[in-house]
């Protein structure tokens, strides 16, 4: 398991840290070291920096950097709390050689983005710097650039009382903001040095940081024995070692370093945290056992820890079989210690200790007595199939071995990627006996009775709160209980997988006929393939290259829910689920089921506001008959009644009755305002806020949404085929033709272009949806005493088009960096601020820019202000051209790495979207020409057009009230 959580750390000298085992407490088998992933290159100079090189081509031409610092928050005086995460900022503020923000800048230049490309985090036991930087031009002198950026790091922050002071309010900003995420981290974090020690620091931390402490907390952690670099990408590991001993040999520090070594402590006895919630209608108690944990360093480590994992697994089977309704886990938590946890629940305090002495009966007995000898070899088999396979490690991106390597650095775990390894682990598992489970058993069970943690969200059927002593009599009850009987039964195994009958309508092989097709293209710049039927069904192509021959499809064709009169809303707005229940002509809903899994395929209807369609996939084996299903699906779907009915009854029973997440939404501020927001710019329809009455329901009829659901895709005229994937075009775009050309074209005679929204639908939308024609502000309540989350829309409307919605981007981006430079940099004002485009050309040509962030109460006037200046700014002064350069250089890397030759989900997704936004294939092809022909003039005048500064939405979530 990755340790992404809360680090730890631990004090050993250089000559020892990589030979000795990581826990002084405890003696692990020794074996053969788990070997580093294939190619990688590590060394360490005579100053004790170390490096870790890996070649990889996921992407391809990107190169991932990381500067891994051992020091973080745990190595902090009662002085310096604080400085490790302030230290994290500094570094972005300015260097040696790269003054101010030319750090970032430089980056930026090659097309990275701050924040996404580039950015940094601090944990108690490290700090990680990590950039991307791509290598398509000039690898040599980006990598010397990069590695610079990296030395400088290590030993050339510049720290001064200016910066320091300017950065004290973005910091405090993220603290305003910042939420653990777990209302229990105070029970789980322990006693000792972690609970004292948060990364970021208090407010009083934070202002008391001097520059004076940063530079001594920086001269004594920042130290060649306490980094390294890890990089992985598109390089020459040689060549770049060569440069990495040229520049850091000189780098200064102690080669001895000692970093303490701090356990996870807790006081013995059991700790109990509850949290009432009125809104459950069950509580959930967790039991928490703490435990030493297992570091991967040695395949016998990996043994262990397979075994562990095996334990869980072997509960788990036991506990279901037994229809015990809980969950079990093992996870590491922090420094040295796992958790091992149950959770279980129940209507009422009874029910829910009646389940833990149930629990615990049966975890003492599988203590005692094992599994029984078939169950046993059940359990062991079904593990151990996960190593039948082998792993295939080429897809696995440069930014993941990156995180490995630090995971290998901070813990000493090293993951199993050496196939020889892999097989000594998995014969070891193979020979692994029950006995040796039920020790693991026993020793996670006696950890109990040093310290059990309890964690219980109740509801208000519980009373009064839970206590100790009653989790405690509980919890003894079961263990001195006698085993219950068990008997397992093995599952019966059946020689032949169920026969699925296979209708001649699917295997049916129809004939091509070249007259069904009226047009084709391709695009030799992406290899595209656009191929329009003479019935009007249009085929857009994409092959890749990914190993498995498969094909992604989504289909598509204008006219959805907003077409639907209001009153009858209610009635055919489910239309696609109740569709999908059934099956086709000579297929009930349930052999299709077992067909599809048979076949491994899947094929779902869609319909959304605007449009109709199919999402699915398919083995490119199976695309005739892949298709066949599509076709029959249209022309001879068949009902199930019984379902339908069932699922009407279970509506009625729920009719008027308030549900959990209706009464969540109620109380969530951020809920509320999301579907504010959403209702505001039209991406909620009126109509879907309604819910169904028992009338209505009562009236639903699966015949007239069969109705409803033929008038949508029996049409062919607008019905767009995006298919992505492995397979060979010419083949499939006749077995496309031979199947699809057979559907009759319209009696109704249009000219409306294929991908425009019927006008009457485009003109019933509008008449219950019309943008705000005014400023808006709209405040949501919460707790935060001195933080205000907000989001301010600009809003208008757009042409479709490839160009315009590069524009689009282009001004994100641009407000972006604004309010990075401005609001966060050089005001203060917010931490992360944060800029989200949406945007759908049809039928509405409508966009919205979300600038969304938080700021203190009493600042809220300052922002408004400032974002209203720097936007006016942008609307009547040209941005930099060399601004523009990068902003358009980055745009090409993240089209290159994200469309490249095996990403045929992306590539479906791409072409799916620019077409429903008018955009065109022949646009695309041309991306490169389109963007380069957008200069600061036309960024201006977009500007100046899209954005007005009186007129906008302003949507908050604060405890002051905002006068606007």
């Amino acid at each position: 398991m990755r340790r992404n959580k809360l680090p730890f750390f631990r004090c050993l000298s250089l000559t020892a840290l990589w030979a000795a085992a990581l826990f002084s407490h405890a003696v692990y088998a020794q074996s053969s070291p788990i070997a580093l992933p294939q190619g990688t290159v590590e060394g360490r100079l005579e100053n004790g920096f170390h490096y870790l090189i890996m070649p990889n081509h996921m992407p391809a031409s990107r190169v991932e950097v990381r500067l891994i610092m051992r020091a973080g928050s745990i190595l902090e005086t009662e002085q310096e709390k604080g400085c490790a995460h302030f230290l994290e900022h500094m570094a972005f503020q300015g260097t040696t050689h790269f003054p101010g923000r030319s750090l970032v800048e430089s980056l930026e230049k090659l097309g990275m983005r701050y924040g996404q490309d580039i950015n940094a985090f601090t944990g108690f036991d490290r700090t990680v710097y990590m950039f991307a930087v791509p290598v398509d031009k000039d690898k040599e002198a980006v990598m010397k650039h990069s590695l610079l950026i990296v030395r400088d790091w290590l030993q050339g922050m510049s720290i001064d009382s200016l910066k320091v002071e300017n950065e004290k309010g973005v910091i405090l900003e993220e603290l305003r903001g910042y939420n653990l995420g777990d209302e229990f981290y105070p029970l789980k974090i322990g006693t000792g040095l972690f609970s004292r020690r948060m990364p970021l620091g208090s407010v009083d931390d934070i202002r008391r940081v001097t520059p004076r402490t940063l530079k001594n907390f920086y001269r004594k952690w920042y130290v060649p024995s306490l980094a390294t670099l890890a990089i992985a990408g598109d390089v020459s590991p040689l060549e770049l070692e060569q440069e990495i001993k040229t520049l850091f040999s000189g780098c200064k520090g102690n080669a001895s370093v000692c970093i303490p070594f701090h356990p996870l402590q807790y006081d013995e006895g059991i700790h109990l945290s509850e949290v009432r919630d009125t809104l459950r209608n069950r509580s959930r108690l967790e039991l928490m056992i703490p435990h030493a944990c297992v570091v991967e360093r040695t395949v016998n480590d990996a043994v262990r820890k397979e075994q562990e994992r095996l334990l869980v697994k072997a509960l788990t089977t036991r506990l279901n079989d037994r229809k015990q309704r809980c969950e079990v886990s093992d996870q590491w938590y922090l420094s040295d210690k796992n958790h091992f946890t149950l959770s279980v629940e129940g209507k009422s305090r009874e029910e829910l200790l009646s389940c833990v002495t149930t629990l615990a009966g049966e975890l003492y007995c599988l203590a005692r007595e094992g599994w029984q000898p078939e169950e046993w070899q059940d359990i062991k088999k079904d593990f151990c199939r996960k190593y039948d396979k082998t792993e295939d490690y080429s897809s696995r991106s440069s930014a993941m071995w990156c995180d490995d390597f630090t995971d290998y650095v901070i813990s000493g775990d090293r993951y199993l990627t050496d196939e020889t390894q892999r097989k000594q682990v998995a014969a070891a598992l193979h020979e692994t006996s029950q006995g040796r489970l039920q020790q693991l058993l026993e020793e996670w069970l006696a950890a109990r009775q040093e310290t059990l943690l309890a964690a219980c969200s109740s509801h208000s059927g519980m009373g009064k709160p839970l206590t100790t002593e009653e989790i405690a009599t509980a919890w003894d009850k079961g263990r001195q209980a006698s085993c219950r009987p068990y008997q397992y039964v093995r599952p019966q195994k059946t020689t032949n997988e169920p026969h699925v009958h296979t209708p001649d309508s699917l295997s049916a092989r129809h004939p091509f006929n070249p007259a069904y097709i009226a047009d084709s293209k391709t695009y030799p710049r992406t290899g595209v393939r656009d191929v329009r039927l003479k019935n009007g069904i249009r085929l857009v192509l994409k092959p890749t290259l990914q190993s498995e021959t498969g094909l992604l499809l989504t289909s598509f064709a204008p006219s959805g829910l907003a077409s639907i009169p209001e009153k009858e809303y209610p009635f055919l707005e489910g239309a696609a689920g109740y569709m999908d229940m059934g099956g086709i002509s000579g297929m009930t809903g349930d052999s299709l089921s077992e067909y599809l899994y048979r076949q491994e395929m899947s094929l779902t209807s869609v319909i959304e506001n605007h449009w109709h369609g199919f999402i699915g996939m398919s083995p490119s084996s199976k695309a005739a008959e892949f298709f066949n299903l599509i076709y029959q699906k249209i022309t001879a779907p068949q009902l199930n009644y019984e379902d339908f009915e069932e699922v009407r009854a279970e509506l009625l029973a729920a009719s008027g009755k308030e549900t959990v997440l209706e009464k969540m939404l109620k109380r969530d501020s951020d809920r509320l305002l999301a579907a504010r927001m959403s209702e505001l710019m039209g991406e909620t329809l009126a109509t879907s806020c309604r819910q169904p009455g028992t009338e209505q329901l009562q009236r639903l009829n699966l015949d007239s949404i069969a109705a409803y659901y033929k008038t949508l895709y029996a049409r062919p005229e607008g019905m767009t085929y995006v298919i992505s994937g492995n397979f060979d075009a010419n083949t499939l775009i006749r077995q496309f033709a031979a199947v699809f050309g057979r559907m009759p074209a319209s009696t109704q005679k249009t000219t409306r272009p294929c991908t425009e929204a019927p006008r009457h639908e485009a003109k019933q939308h509008t008449a219950l949806f019309r943008l705000p024609d005014t400023k808006l502000v709209e405040g949501f309540p919460c707790s935060h005493e001195t933080q205000t989350l907000f989001d301010y829309l600009f809003f208008g409307h757009y042409r479709p088009g490839l160009k315009n919605t590069l524009v689009l981007k282009l001004m994100r981006d641009i407000i972006r960096n604004r309010l990075i430079s401005i609001l966060r940099e050089q005001k203060s004002l917010v931490y992360s601020p944060y800029v989200s485009l949406k945007y759908e050309g049809l039928p509405r040509s409508i966009f919205y820019f979300d600038i969304h962030a938080s700021a203190d109460n009493d600042r809220m006037h300052e922002l408004g202000a400032a974002l209203k200046q720097l936007l006016e700014r942008l609307r009547r002064e040209e941005v930099d051209e060399e601004e523009l350069q990068t902003l358009k250089r980055s745009f090409l890397i993240a089209k290159r790495e994200t469309l490249n030759e095996e990403a045929a989900s992306a590539w479906r997704t791409t072409l799916t979207e620019l077409l429903k936004n008018g955009e065109t294939p022949a646009d695309f092809d041309d991306y490169e020409q389109h963007l380069a022909s957008i200069s600061p003039a036309v960024l201006r005048e977009a500007f100046e057009r899209y954005i007005d500064v009186e007129k906008y939405v302003l949507l908050y979530i604060s405890k002051k009230l905002l006068e606007e």
